[in-house]
């Protein structure tokens, strides 16, 4: 008996799913490599990834870069938020794996409070950029108030965005695996999980 897959049989969509988020992750890290793209790219991520989770989603890598070109203005100020997110998460992380205390308790705790609510706005603030033409101000007026109105999505999807650090706290010993499956399926398939999520969330407000 000869086994026959059909182009839209369900393993065949699953793997082309997986495939397009491995494109996704690997262009989107390459893109956020030199710094400067870095907001662009991950508001163009959402900006496939939204489209993905509603079906439209026929030129995966053309739609990635044609919305880097479209964000490259509005996402100036996320990318100067990211900066200041991961320079945070990188001193929490020396400070934590230092020989000697760089921070009092007090103060440690605050910058992790500080860098966890930047994490929490950007969940929102990047996703909104991607969807919605809008003042900045706007955005982050929306991104606040859509954070405390949905406490367990806003909590879910900042888990998501903060796995990867999470999992080297707990598991130091598998710094280059985690870095790795991030950087090859985690990037584009966590913002994937978190755009349906966001999906209704938008459908909701947009009406």
């Amino acid at each position: 008996m000869k086994l026959e897959l059909q182009p839209d049989s369900g393993p065949i969509r699953f793997l082309t799913r997986i495939f397009d988020l491995i494109m996704l992750s690997v262009l989107t890290l390459m893109l956020c490599a030199t710094v400067v793209l870095a907001g662009a790219a991950l508001t163009a991520l959402y900006a496939v990834t939204l489209k993905m989770v509603r079906g439209e989603d026929h030129r995966i890598v053309r739609s990635l870069f044609r919305a880097v070109r479209d964000n490259l203005v509005s996402s100036v100020p996320v990318s100067v938020l990211l900066f200041a997110d991961a320079l945070l998460m990188i001193l929490l992380f020396q400070a934590l794996w230092a020989d000697e205390l760089l921070f009092p308790p007090t103060v440690f705790v605050a910058l992790c409070v500080v860098a966890v609510l930047l994490t929490v706005l950007l969940s929102y603030l990047i996703p909104l950029t991607a969807r919605f033409d809008n003042r900045m101000s706007r955005h982050l007026l929306n991104a606040g108030s859509l954070a405390l109105a949905n406490l367990p999505v806003t909590c879910l999807i900042t888990l998501v965005n903060l796995l990867p650090p999470l999992l080297v706290i707990v598991f130091p010993q598998l710094l280059g695996n985690v870095v790795a499956l991030w950087a090859f399926v985690g990037i584009g398939g966590g913002a994937y999980l978190n755009s349906f999520y966001l999906r209704r969330i938008f459908d909701r407000i947009s009406g």
